[in-house]
This record gives structure tokens, C-alpha cells and sequence, in this order.
């Protein structure tokens, strides 16, 4: 049996209804998308290669040791519940700065890495490769995919129960309210410091009213404002977090 794991799935949203839009401005939508998901796989290279090493330097945290990328999504594996969850603060941080709509879940099971690869032949054609599964990669997605709106990282009930021994479980996460708690996520991640929080929530709610939103991705703004007043009346720190003076 393959070892228990942590896993962190984050998705860009609403890249489907900008990539099928037919109306006059479907290329300024497009033009959109494809600036947002470089956005997002700069984000995630420059964390994971550059800012996460030094952060975790002299921790007892060991870094991730697995990354899958994909057009508008990435999974995170990692044997503590830091290695996974420091990255996902981050990430959220960095989508609000960047301005793209980020949403993730982390969850906790077994993991197997298979094989990744990319060939090429003398006809174009390219084939790319990446195979892994386990439990941790389907619990991951589950809490992403859970009902519970908002652009927030969601914990699945299995990261609950395998980070009672975990050393920043207290710092990091905090249980849904009774109304958005579910079968699928009953923590969050707390994406930002209690002094940081009415700052975010400005930029937040600047991010949502620059944007044309139906009611269905408005409600996912909505209801990380909310989020974010629940985070300022939380006073512990966040560890390995740098200040984020942007807000400022």
C-alpha cells in the first residue's frame, strides 16, 4: 500500500464560459483567459522553484515532492500538512494580487506517482503523459469541487482527522460555518493575518465590481468576503508567511 499523503488541488475559474463565449467580445474574453492562466503558471513556478525553498529552509518542513500542472489547474503532493498548505495560501494570495479567480481543496490519502513525459514525432504530433492516483488526489478534488461557494481553499473531513498530530493545523485551518460545512469540506484555510483581512477584502471586492458577473461566479466573491471577516477575528499567526505590503 502506496504511503499516506497530502494534496492540494487549485483551480482557475471560469475558464470554460470565457474560452465557448460567441459574443462581440469573445477575443478580448479570450485575450482575458490566456492572460490570466499565465498569470497563474508563473505564480505557481515562481513559488515552488523560488519562494518556498527559502521559506521552508530552516523548518522541519519538508517542501512538496510532487507538482502536476495543467492548463488551468495544479495539483500539489506533500507529506505534511505544511508542504501543501503553505503553498496554497500563497497561491490565494497571489490570485488576488494578479487579480485571476483562484479556488482550491486539500485532502489527505494515498498517492502514487506512475510516470510523466512528453514525445514528440516527425509529424507534430505531441503526446504528453502524466499518470499519478491515489486517495489523496481524489479527496483533494473533492473538497475543490464541493458545494460550498467561494474563492477559498476548502479541507476535506480526511485532512481533519490526519492533522490532529499535525504542529500548524491550529494556525492554518478553521471550520466552516454549520451551513457550509458538508460531507466534502468542513475546514477552510485561513488565507490571511487578522490585520490583513480588511485590506483584502477591499481588493477583493474592487477585483468584483471591475467585472461584468452573473450571479453564479458572484456568489464565489460573496462569499470570500465573508470568509475574510471571519479571518480578522482570528489572532494567530500564520507561520512562513511574509507580509503582504501590496495591500497597503
Amino acid at each position: 500500500m502506496p504511503p499516506s499523503v497530502f494534496a492540494l488541488f487549485v483551480d482557475v475559474m471560469g475558464v470554460q464560459q470565457d474560452l465557448l463565449s460567441t459574443g462581440a467580445d469573445a477575443t478580448g474574453r479570450f485575450d482575458r483567459c490566456r492572460e490570466r492562466l499565465e498569470d497563474f503558471r508563473r505564480d505557481l513556478f515562481v513559488l515552488i522553484n523560488q519562494q518556498l525553498p527559502l521559506l521552508l529552509l530552516r523548518s522541519d518542513v519538508p517542501e512538496p515532492h510532487f507538482v502536476a500542472e495543467f492548463s488551468d489547474s495544479a495539483y500539489i503532493v506533500g507529506d505534511r500538512l505544511a508542504s501543501v498548505a503553505v503553498p496554497a495560501i500563497y497561491l490565494m494570495r497571489k490570485a488576488l494580487r494578479h487579480r485571476y479567480p483562484l479556488r482550491g481543496g486539500m485532502g489527505f490519502g494515498t498517492f502514487s506517482h506512475e510516470s510523466s513525459g512528453v514525445r514528440a514525432n516527425q509529424d507534430r504530433q505531441v503526446w504528453t503523459t502524466s499518470s499519478f492516483l491515489g486517495g489523496a488526489i481524489v479527496t483533494a478534488y473533492q473538497a475543490e469541487r464541493t458545494v460550498t461557494p467561494g474563492l477559498r481553499i476548502f479541507v476535506h473531513p480526511t485532512v481533519a482527522e490526519a492533522s490532529k498530530s499535525e504542529r500548524y493545523w491550529e494556525n492554518f485551518a478553521i471550520p466552516l460555518p454549520d451551513a457550509e460545512a458538508n460531507t466534502d469540506s468542513t475546514h477552510e484555510l485561513r488565507v490571511w493575518r487578522d490585520i490583513e483581512a480588511d485590506a483584502a477584502a477591499m481588493q477583493l471586492r474592487d477585483f468584483r465590481d471591475r467585472q461584468e458577473l452573473p450571479d453564479r461566479p458572484k456568489r464565489h466573491y460573496d462569499a470570500a468576503l465573508a470568509a475574510y471577516e471571519r479571518f480578522a477575528s482570528f489572532k494567530e499567526d500564520l507561520p512562513f508567511l511574509t507580509p503582504a505590503l501590496w495591500l497597503d
